[in-house]
C-alpha cells in the first residue's frame, strides 16, 4: 500500500521486542525479557539479560525545546559515577557510543541504556534525608565536571520564557488568559533578574521530585540511594533543584501552602543536604517561592508543548484558569527553616 501523505505521525510507541533487538545488536547484551515501564517525557523500558542483570532503556521523545541533551547527560553521569556518587550510570554501546540514533516516522530519536537503580522511591523521613544528602554529593562532585557541555541552561528562558510560545499555539486559549500568563512570565523573569546575582549556581539534576531516585539497603546493611533520569539536567540554580521536591508534594496534594507532612519532610531534606556538604544561603531559601512558581510554569509549558502527543486533557483550560490562584499563594510562602 502506498504511503498516505496525509498520515502524519506525532509519536511512535515502540514494541519491547524492537528495543530488545536494538540493544542486542548495538550493546551486545543478550536480552531475556523487555517490557515498557511508562510513556512520559520519554519512553522507558525495563530489560533483563540472560545472566539476570537488569538495565533500563530510554527512548528519547522529540521535545519542542530542541535537540537531545544525551551527550551531556551521559558524560555527567560517568563523571559522577567515577566520583562514587549514587547514580544510574549509562551503559555504552559496543562501539563506545552514548546512544543509538534511530529514525522514526516522526523524526530522529535516540535510544540510551542505563544501569538499573535498585530499591524503591524514598518514603520514610530517613529516606528523604538520605535523598537530600546524595543530592548534595551530586552538586559537589559536579563542580569538577569538564565533559560535554549541556545544550540547556536552566535559566529564566528555559523555565519560563519558552512557555509563552507553547501557550500561543494552545487551542481554545482566549486572549485574556494568554495575557494573564504573559504577565505572569514577565513578573517571574523580573523577580529572577533581581535575585539571581545572589543565588548559588550548581549543575542541577533538574527533576528531583522524589520519584527519580531509589533507596535500597546494600549487602552490608547500609541504606543508599541512586538517582536517575538526568534528562532535564543542566547548569542552573540550587534553589530550583531544591524546590522540585516540595513542588511535587504540593501539586500532588493540591496545596496552596505546605502541610505538616511536607514541612517535616522539608526539614529532613535540608538537613540531609547540609550534612552532605551542601551549603544553602539565606538568599537561596528566600528564593524558593519564586522557584516553586518557575517549576510549576516549566511543568505547565512541558505539557503545553506536547499537545501533539499528550492532548489537551493533560492540561485543560479550566485547570489553567485556576492556576493563577496557586501562583499567587505560592508567591507569599516562607520556606526558610
Amino acid at each position: 500500500m502506498a504511503h498516505d501523505p496525509d498520515l502524519i505521525p506525532t509519536h511512535t510507541t515502540t514494541a519491547p521486542s524492537s528495543i530488545a533487538r536494538w540493544v542486542a545488536r548495538h550493546h551486545g547484551l543478550e536480552v531475556r525479557q523487555c517490557h515498557l515501564i511508562r510513556r512520559g517525557l520519554n519512553d522507558n523500558y525495563a530489560l533483563r539479560s540472560t545472566d539476570g542483570s537488569r538495565c533500563v532503556a530510554r527512548l528519547y521523545s522529540i521535545r519542542p525545546r530542541g535537540d537531545f541533551n544525551v551527550e551531556f547527560e551521559a558524560s555527567l553521569l560517568m563523571h559522577l559515577d567515577a566520583q562514587g556518587v549514587g547514580v544510574a550510570a549509562p551503559m555504552l554501546t559496543a562501539g563506545g557510543q552514548t546512544h543509538i540514533p534511530l529514525q522514526f516516522p516522526e523524526g530522529p530519536r535516540a535510544l540510551a541504556l542505563f544501569r538499573h537503580a535498585e530499591g524503591t522511591i524514598p518514603d520514610t523521613l530517613e529516606d528523604i534525608e538520605l535523598t537530600g544528602r546524595t543530592l548534595a554529593h551530586i552538586h559537589g562532585a559536579a563542580r569538577e565536571y569538564t565533559g560535554s557541555p549541556s545544550r540547556y541552561t536552566l535559566d529564566g528562558h528555559h523555565l519560563a520564557g519558552r512557555t509563552l510560545g507553547y501557550l500561543q499555539a494552545y487551542p481554545d486559549l482566549d486572549a485574556g488568559l494568554l495575557e494573564t500568563y504573559s504577565q505572569l512570565v514577565h513578573r517571574l523573569l523580573d523577580e529572577l533578574a533581581a535575585a539571581e546575582d545572589g543565588l548559588t549556581r550548581v549543575v542541577c539534576h533538574g527533576d528531583t521530585h522524589g520519584f527519580n531516585n531509589h533507596v535500597h539497603t546494600d549487602a552490608a546493611g547500609t541504606r543508599k540511594t541512586v538517582f536517575f533520569d538526568f534528562d532535564d539536567a543542566g547548569p542552573g540554580f540550587l534553589a530550583y533543584d531544591l524546590s522540585v521536591l516540595p513542588w511535587s508534594h504540593m501539586v500532588r496534594k493540591n496545596l496552596k501552602e505546605p502541610d505538616d507532612t511536607l514541612r517535616e519532610r522539608w526539614t529532613h531534606y535540608l538537613r540531609g543536604y547540609r550534612e552532605g556538604g551542601g551549603e544553602v544561603s539565606e538568599a537561596d531559601l528566600a528564593a524558593l517561592p519564586l522557584f516553586l512558581q518557575l517549576r510549576h510554569l516549566w511543568n505547565l509549558g512541558e505539557a503545553a508543548g506536547r499537545l501533539h502527543h499528550w492532548g489537551t486533557n493533560s492540561m485543560p483550560v479550566d485547570w489553567m484558569q485556576k492556576q493563577g490562584e496557586v501562583f499567587e499563594a505560592w508567591r507569599g510562602l516562607d520556606m526558610r527553616t
